[in-house]
């Protein structure tokens, strides 16, 4: 007889109600699955139950966002797989409470659609001067300030994975050139070269539009402040969807005050919420969104959790997983 496998979701009392998991979404989910997983039970819990660890303890997989990490340090039963509901995982930083038979992935790529959608809107926004004109709007301005044609302008995305490949084929969709930047020079699909990051922040010169979509790591953290600003061409527009630590938030209000660049749109802040008070709200040329640009509601939970089950069988085969984590890095 096939031993059952248990399957446990992590629900934060702190998480939003779009990211959060569902007995009944995991079990849909189970039925659209077509690979061969052997019989599964379902066990949810909220990270503050007494018996987390407990059910954590024999359990094969866990799939959520927040969670106790000292209880999976401790663990030293079945469990083999962790799958994050979100893309970044900065919370959980450094890895060393990780077990070493314990896998860790991330939901990358289940935004890609969406972010394509999105990118699309941003640049044609920051090419058509939409936050100029939103301040412009403010101060009852009547500023004219014409755009030409965005085919031909040249994109600089910082991160080749699932929000930046969108904006990379939104980008190439309206005849922009696509550089991304990574750590390591190369080749993704959907753009036209991958360089290095020394290599992208010296194109940051030459770039009409720049896009962070990296994770937040101890490498990347802080990574575009006055001097990468300055170094901008003037009239450049700029997006951060990565995350809102990868900037100098101070050097971005800067750079749009004293003119240099044309405008800015972020998808991201430090901290979220953005406080009331904070300086960003009233940069000029800024437009300033409250995470949400990247997210279907419609379809997030629903990617995830097949994504998840993927993992479970790639799992439990000895297969690679989709978007496994290195420990090392932190991405």
């Amino acid at each position: 007889m096939t031993e059952t496998l248990r399957l446990m979701i992590a629900r934060a009392p702190q998480q939003q109600a779009l990211f959060r998991v569902g007995p009944k979404q995991l079990e849909a989910a189970l039925e659209r699955c077509a690979l061969p997983l052997p019989p599964v039970e379902v066990a949810a819990r909220e990270t503050t139950d007494a018996d987390f660890a407990e059910v954590l303890e024999r359990s094969f997989a866990l799939v959520g966002f927040r969670f106790p990490t000292e209880a999976v340090q401790r663990t030293r039963g079945a469990l083999r797989l962790i799958q994050l509901t979100g893309a970044g995982c900065e919370h959980l930083l450094p890895l060393t409470w990780l077990p070493e038979q314990v896998a860790l992935a991330n939901a990358s790529g289940i935004h890609t659609a969406k972010v394509e959608e999105s990118a699309t809107m941003v640049l044609l926004m920051l090419h058509a001067h939409l936050p100029f004109f939103a301040t412009a709007q403010r101060q009852h301005g009547w500023t004219p300030k014409h755009s030409g044609a965005i085919a031909g302008k040249r994109a600089l995305i910082f991160g080749v994975g699932g929000i930046g490949t969108g904006f990379a084929r939104a980008a190439r969709r309206l005849g922009l050139d696509v550089t991304g930047v990574r750590r390591s020079a190369g080749a993704a699909e959907d753009f036209d070269r991958v360089v290095d990051l020394k290599e992208g922040l010296v194109r940051l010169a030459e770039a009409d539009f720049i896009v962070l979509a990296m994770p937040l790591t101890a490498e990347t953290r802080g990574l575009i402040g006055a001097e990468a600003f300055a170094r901008m061409r003037p009239d450049a527009g700029f997006a951060n969807f990565g995350r809102g630590g990868l900037i100098d938030q101070a050097a971005l209000i800067a750079s749009l005050k004293s003119g240099h660049l044309s405008g800015a749109v972020l998808d991201v802040a430090t901290p979220e919420p953005l406080p009331a008070d904070s300086a960003l709200w009233d940069a000029p040329r800024l437009l300033i969104t409250p995470h949400v640009l990247c997210d279907d509601p419609d379809t997030y939970v629903a990617d995830a959790l097949d994504l998840f089950l993927d993992n479970v069988h790639r799992r439990l085969q000895g297969q690679p997983l989709r978007n496994e984590i290195d420990r090392r890095l932190g991405y």
